[in-house]
């Protein structure tokens, strides 16, 4: 299991013992050739990767591959899906991203699955995710009323060792109105399964859970209790948007991604999907500069990547997997970097070690793994007289007598910069493995054999029932779609057609485009009316004619054609007269300067009143073009979508001197958080795209008068600027200017002290790209803290009072203990607080503990400060050893 913040995640056991964390990491990591003999068996990696899931797999294992695996949890409400980890709780963010990336990882390389006979394998893995999602999820007219977001309590999971199939029912977490993270996780699983296998069915629950997720807007609060708690939905939304978009090609979902791309700070992982969405985003449009940015800065230079001692090789795995696929699409060329990385994973390291179990002689034997270990009990091996080992567990923990083989699953790998690692079964740091884990190394193996094409399946393997071998399995026809498919027949099959058409005169060949074969669709435009349109590749046309059929008693048609090129050029049609036949042809010269795809909006008629019939792109050229009027305008685009920040010359209700931006909620993200104070707190985070101001529009749904809150951005410190006393309108609006400030983060953070939840509403943003009016009297403040955090106030009528933590404090400073043993905050005692006071002596630049959190963590030797072995103390409460109530301990 994990826990961690944004951009760490941490490998949690329950009642193995901790011990203390060694002294900061090695700057220098060994250096990585390519020399090392059978390190390159990419055919053979990608089958064992596989065979981890079938030793997780849940509910009935009738279609899974190990002989001594059977049918377990078959009493839980919702029997299926994947155990997390080395024990078996089943968490709904890891369930989701694991899914969803094995998905990305055939999308990306069907070749290496099918090629090597691994094609029925992974689908026999995404369907058995996918069916366990669609069972979870209860519809209601095409909506989520209800859906299991996680199975079994973390804390007691972890107080039961043994076998999956001897462990009883466990708890089930239910939502009607939240973990829209999770929801959005499914949801890309579901719309990537069925871009690869087509199974609609699958579509329809991921169409249906994104619209859940968009709708509520909140993270699960209740079922993780420290175990993968999540900050946020809106990468998982940008996440899902990407694959709905591939699997649907309806614009608004494009939107959606492309309003949830904040810069990329990590790795591709189950809390931070950004670089995914981004990888998404190039994917579909050509741009690959908010993905590449971060990913030419890790996969460099010959030495390990090391970025965090938690499944350290976890992460390498995820970053060699998004760095293959950015050379797949010619992003950058990082395979030798990659096959380098993987050298060291399979053996060429300081440990002598190959991290996938199963896969060599030198593979790691003792991985933290409840089904495989051959143990049905804590008792059957020695808890008792643990001595703390540097950063590892004491005393060495191996498997029993009647251990199982467990074939190719990654363990956590180098617990430091140097490589030092331990296979000890006790040894969760370093030695546990996950879902979430191997979904990087099957990407990793696929894109390697896809680049390489080395190595070869193996016939035979030890404790493996079912075999999936180069000639043994049907291979799933399929087609991967292109960066953007808009010439697409039926669902998935390119099509081209060379059939000229007499409508228009033409000097060449002509390219007859139907609507099977575009993107037509509808969208709502700034007016609210409905606008048809047509997106399509150009193939290399010099001109083309749009045919439209009007089935109203209107006698022209306007729009416009336009095309993305780094700005968004485009060329208007207006007042273009219908014909005798209500049939309405206009000519479009493709310009010279031309992005991957053209769009085609009609503006007018609107809806049923117009049909699209059918674009012929002129290869060698066309008919003289009608007059059109060509503008160029610095924005993503002007596509007249509901859900799309739009460039507009109307001036916004604040009067500016310059063109507005309007960002409704659905372009930003929108959620609430827990202030100081515990009150919930409404905020609206998003990009400023270069406004050098902007107004913050919020509805007042209860009878105060005024609202108070603040703006903030990250820039090194948290720069933040309050409004306090900030008057409503009579109509309940309240319109808050706010100057944005030359040094200026990725994002601005806009939070709402007052009122509290569903006593405002968060209306939209305009960002004024020229000017605004006069702001609002403000007060700015710039603090150094590591992360953004709420200034939490109440306010009474016209008086503001600023609340501070809910803490008392000594004569010292020194914040007196609330709960002791509850290190990272969350009101609970568990292993979650070990973890953070591990993470904090590991690295305290980046997991500091709060001065509150440091008061409570002191359980063991009061006033020696914290330690270690205060996290093993709270450890053996969770172990049974001690009570919370005996806390702390002399």
């Amino acid at each position: 299991m994990h826990t961690k913040n944004k951009f760490v995640s941490a490998l949690i056991s329950g009642v193995m013992a901790v011990s203390s964390v060694a002294g900061a990491f090695s700057a220098v990591a060994p250096s990585l050739t390519t020399t090392a003999a059978d390190n390159d068996n990419y055919a053979k990696l990608l089958q064992y990767s596989l065979y981890f899931y079938d030793a997780n797999m849940c509910g009935d294992t009738s279609k899974g591959g190990m002989s001594w695996r059977g049918n377990c949890h078959m009493d839980d409400e919702v029997p299926g899906g994947f155990h997390d980890a080395g024990d078996h709780a089943m968490f709904g963010l890891p369930q989701g991203y694991t899914a969803s990336t094995l998905g990305w990882a055939y999308h990306e390389f069907p070749d290496a699955f099918q090629s090597t006979g691994q094609d029925a394998h992974l689908k026999v893995i995404t369907d058995h995710f996918c069916d366990f999602f669609k069972r979870s999820t209860k519809l209601s007219g095409g909506s989520v009323s209800n859906f299991l977001y996680q199975k079994g309590d973390g804390n007691e999971d972890h107080s039961y060792w043994g076998p999956p199939e001897k462990q009883g029912k466990r708890k089930m977490y239910w939502t009607s109105n939240g973990a829209s993270d999770i929801a959005a996780e499914y949801s890309a699983a579901l719309a990537a399964n069925y871009v690869n296998f087509g199974n609609k069915e699958d579509l329809t629950y991921a169409e249906a859970l994104y619209k859940f997720s968009k709708q509520y807007n909140q993270v699960a609060s209740d079922g993780p209790k420290g175990f993968y708690n999540s900050n946020g939905a809106g990468d998982e939304q940008a996440w899902a948007a990407g694959w709905l978009y591939l699997a649907t090609k309806n614009q608004s979902y494009l939107n959606d991604l492309k309003g949830n791309l904040p810069k990329v700070g990590w790795v591709h992982g189950w809390n931070d999907t950004h670089l995914g969405a981004n990888c998404l985003y190039g994917e579909i449009t050509g741009d690959w500069s908010g993905a590449n940015g971060y990913i030419s800065s890790k996969a460099t230079g010959s030495g390990y990547m090391f970025l965090d001692k938690w499944g350290s090789a976890r992460i390498n795995c995820s970053m060699q997997m998004t760095a293959l696929i950015a050379t797949e699409h010619k992003a950058g060329n990082y395979k030798d970097w990659a096959k380098g990385q993987m050298n060291y994973i399979l053996g060429q390291n300081p440990a002598n070690t190959c991290f996938v179990t199963g896969f060599a002689s030198n593979s790691a034997k003792n991985a933290h793994h409840r089904a495989a270990s051959g143990y049905t009990s804590y008792e059957q091996f020695n808890m008792n007289g643990w001595n703390p080992d540097g950063d590892h567990m004491s005393p060495f923990c191996a498997y029993g007598p009647d251990a199982h083989p467990l074939i190719g699953a990654l363990v956590g790998g180098p617990c430091d910069a140097s490589g030092s690692y331990h296979d000890n079964m006790a040894d969760y740091i370093c030695n546990e493995v996950a879902i979430d884990y191997n979904a990087g190394l099957v990407g990793a193996a696929a894109g390697l054999y896809h680049f390489y094409k080395t190595g070869s399946v193996d016939s035979t393997i030890n404790g493996v029932s079912k075999i999936y071998s180069g000639g043994g399995s049907t291979p799933v026809v399929t087609t991967k779609n292109d960066p953007v498919v808009t010439t697409t027949k039926s669902d998935q099959t390119p099509v081209t057609t060379t059939t000229k058409t007499p409508d228009t005169p033409s000097t060449g060949n002509d390219i007859v485009l139907l609507p099977s074969d575009m993107t037509v669709d509808t969208e709502k435009g700034d007016d609210g009316k409905v606008n048809n349109f047509a997106e399509f590749r150009h193939q290399g046309a010099k001109s083309l004619t749009l045919y439209l059929k009007v089935n109203s008693n209107d006698t022209e048609v306007s729009g416009e054609f336009g095309t993305w090129t780094g700005t968004w050029d485009e060329t208007f049609f207006e007042g273009h007269k219908v014909g005798a036949d209500k049939i309405a042809a206009i000519d479009y010269v493709v310009p010279a300067k031309v992005g991957d795809t053209i769009k085609a909006i009609v503006w007018w008629p609107h809806d049923k009143d117009i049909t699209i019939e059918k674009v012929v792109l002129h290869m060698d050229g066309g008919s003289t073009p009608a007059a059109t009027t060509t503008k160029s305008q610095p924005v993503v685009t002007t596509t007249k979508s509901e859900q799309t920040p739009v460039t507009t010359t109307t001036k916004a209700d604040t009067p500016s001197t310059g063109n507005d931006i309007v960002l409704l909620p659905s372009d930003m993200t929108v959620d609430t958080e827990k202030g100081d104070d515990g009150e919930t707190n409404n905020f609206a985070e998003f990009r400023h795209q270069g406004a050098k101001s902007l107004t913050l529009y919020l509805k007042v749904n209860s009878n105060d008068t005024e609202v108070s809150g603040e703006f903030g951005t990250w820039t090194g410190t948290w720069d933040e600027t309050f409004f306090e006393g900030h008057k409503v309108g009579a109509d309940k609006i309240a319109a808050i200017d706010y100057v944005v400030p030359a040094k200026v983060g990725d994002t601005i953070k806009a939070i709402v002290w007052w009122p509290h939840d569903k006593a405002v509403t968060i209306e939209k943003v305009v960002l004024h790209m020229d000017g605004s009016s006069t702001p609002v009297a403000t007060t700015t403040k710039a603090t150094t803290k590591a992360t953004t955090t709420t200034k939490a106030t109440t306010t009474t009528k016209a008086t503001t009072t600023t609340q501070k933590p809910v803490e008392t404090t000594k004569a010292d400073n020194t914040p007196s203990v609330t709960i002791w043993g509850d290190a990272n905050l969350d009101n609970y005692v568990s292993v979650a607080d070990a973890v953070a006071i591990l993470q904090s002596i590991g690295n305290k630049d980046k997991y500091a503990l709060k001065p509150q959190g440091l008061a409570n963590a002191d359980v063991y030797h009061t006033g020696d400060g914290v330690t270690a072995a205060d996290a093993l103390t709270i450890q053996q409460v969770d172990a049974g050893k001690y009570k919370a109530s005996d806390l702390p301990i002399k």
